[in-house]
């Protein structure tokens, strides 16, 4: 089985993004969370020729996650190549250790200004949709893709695992991105599991704050354990800017631009933030729910 799914990873992979990526566009088309305000297909063109970029770079790796899950699953230092640890246990105990790990290093990206200049890229999208999550510089690709194939290499987790987690990552990375008003009760039951829109887009809040909160990726556990955790923005959903704050005109949308944006002392006019901000972290649950 595992051997199958990983000679044909990749093309599974992309079918199920594109099923999703169609799914989720009729979504946010039908129950909006927000109404966007600059232009779809301008937007759509920079966030695809960045995720084009990134692929690129992402390719200078000779080997993916799964092949080195592969390589070392007979390693005698693996953490979590032990055999007669029942594998479900070890895929779940995989999961849960690589998502800290993406936690983990969103935190740091934030945290150290040499990283920030190249993660607010990221968050210099104007709007938040699905196509948000797939717009990141390519320093950042090669940065995460090392750490993350290090740690591969270092737990030695099996391959199912972390074919199960890449394909459940790329997904998850459009449904917590997308501009999508999920049902109140459909909110309420994901909240405690998994990261919903909602969550992730006070993220990108253009506050400051606020960008320093809600850093998980799939579950949203980490964030209430290490008191990084926002419930809803201060300001409401409908009020609450999105981005980078002197940056949110034509040039969010230049491909040029983003790219050169880490190699810039300044985004905007005067006054203008481009440094994350320091400080004690939120509260679990700040913020107001809606």
């Amino acid at each position: 089985m595992e051997q199958f799914l990983a000679n044909h990873e990749t093309r599974i992979a992309w079918w199920l993004f594109a099923a999703a990526f169609v799914l989720i566009g009729l979504a946010e088309t039908f129950r909006p969370r927000k109404e966007l305000g600059k232009s779809t297909a301008r937007r759509w063109t920079g966030n695809a020729l960045l995720a084009a970029c990134d692929i690129a770079v992402e390719s200078v790796f000779p080997l993916g996650g799964t092949l080195v899950a592969m390589m070392v699953a007979a390693s005698p230092y693996g953490v979590l190549n032990i055999a007669r640890v029942p594998l479900v246990l070890r895929c779940a105990l995989a999961v849960i250790l690589l998502d800290l790990l993406r936690y983990a290093q969103h935190r740091v990206f934030h945290g150290i200004p040499l990283l920030w200049r190249i993660h607010r890229v990221h968050h210099s999208d104007p709007d938040f949709d699905l196509t948000t999550g797939v717009r990141n510089h390519p320093g950042e690709v090669l940065l995460q893709q090392g750490i993350y194939l290090s740690a591969v290499a270092l737990l030695a987790p099996p391959p199912l695992a972390v074919i199960l987690l890449g394909v459940g990552t790329a997904l998850q990375n459009l449904f917590s991105h997308a501009n999508l008003r999920l049902p109140q009760w459909l909110e309420a039951t994901l909240r405690p599991f998994l990261i919903t829109p909602d969550v992730h887009r006070i993220h990108h809040s253009e506050q400051f704050a606020e960008q320093n909160s809600n850093f998980g990726f799939l579950f949203p556990w980490w964030d209430k354990l290490f008191r990084t955790y926002r419930a809803a923005p201060a300001e409401g959903h409908d009020k609450m800017r999105i981005g980078l704050r002197g940056f949110q005109d034509d040039r969010s949308m230049n491909v040029l631009h983003l790219l050169a944006l880490p190699f810039r002392n300044s985004l905007g006019p005067a006054g203008a933030v481009t440094e994350p901000e320091t400080g004690d972290p939120p509260k679990v649950g700040a913020g107001r729910e809606e």
